[in-house]
């Protein structure tokens, strides 16, 4: 919630100059001393203390730098706890907000949230939609060896990620780029999706497109998706290794009923074909896949 997927979109959208009236975040995401009575009493949605400000609005990270944001332009910040409780509708209300606008927020929006503001709710996801719904949508896409993705904006409805498509915009993932790097990269476009979005909408002439049915959302991944298989290409490994190394989690691989344990990818050869299934090099481990060598550690 306090990623770069959620502050960089924030901040393209006010120097764009959008009039962002407020900033809602999961209560449980900030820390006690910044709530109002210090978090003592769980309310259903609580005031925000202002924390120091940052001079830079597109630093990479930062725990609270979303909220950092809200402070230096004076837009009142919200930690909620019940979406659906009258308390946190009512403190909603009294910011008469023309559209929500979401990103990476982890809880659902109930339907009673969803047809508060009059033109509707518009979400930022980091895929091209219906293609990889969830909560993870980068790590999937490594996983399946996909390099061509993008970002999509869709209208909000009571599922996650299922609306209809308002814009997407595609892009290329270079080969060796980090989840930190590729979060970066989708941030920014999304942002600048989403203001022009808000521009379409003020217009009156934001698309809306079902999405096409047959498509399921991908979990949370688990210790046995970090598993590097002999058939994919050294590529596609060094590819899924460095865009999901800061889920610090080892890649496992079997080779001749051995369990090789890895934790970061160095380099790839596309086309090398080496004598024997692995060889080592000092620390550096040379793995064989189809096609392709990958060099990790």
């Amino acid at each position: 919630m306090f990623g770069v997927l959620s502050r960089l979109p924030l901040a393209v959208l006010l120097q764009a100059g959008v009039d962002v009236v407020g900033v809602v975040v999961p209560a449980n995401r900030v820390p006690p001393f910044l709530l109002e009575g210090n978090g003592r009493f769980p309310t259903p949605i609580t005031p925000v203390q202002p924390p120091q400000p940052t001079t830079n609005l597109f630093q990479q990270d930062s725990s609270i730098s979303t909220l950092e944001l809200a402070a230096q332009h004076q837009i009142p910040a919200f930690g909620v706890r019940h979406l659906q409780a009258e308390a946190t509708l009512n403190s909603l209300r009294a910011l008469s907000p023309d559209v929500i606008c979401v990103s990476c927020f982890p809880q659902k929006l109930p339907p009673v949230l969803l047809q508060l503001p009059r033109l509707g709710c518009l979400n930022l996801h980091p895929s091209l939609l219906p293609h990889f719904r969830g909560p993870a949508p980068l790590f999937w896409t490594f996983q399946r060896g996909v390099s061509e993705t993008g970002v999509t904006i869709h209208w909000m409805d009571e599922a996650f990620d299922t609306g209809d498509i308002a814009l997407q915009k595609p892009l290329t993932l270079p080969d060796g780029i980090s989840n930190q790097e590729a979060e970066q990269l989708l941030a920014k476009v999304g942002g600048d999706l989403m203001v022009d979005a808000l521009q379409r909408l003020a217009n009156n002439n934001l698309p809306r497109k079902p999405q096409p049915a047959g498509f399921a959302a991908d979990p949370l991944p688990r210790d046995a998706d970090f598993e590097l298989n002999l058939n994919w290409s050294a590529r596609r490994a060094f590819n899924f290794m460095r865009g999901t190394g800061g889920w610090k989690r080892p890649y496992v691989i079997t080779i001749n009923n051995q369990l090789i344990k890895l934790q970061v990818a160095i380099d790839f050869q596309p086309h090398q074909i080496l004598s024997h299934p692995i060889a080592t090099n000092g620390n550096q481990v040379i793995i064989q896949l189809n096609p392709g060598v990958l060099f990790a550690v």
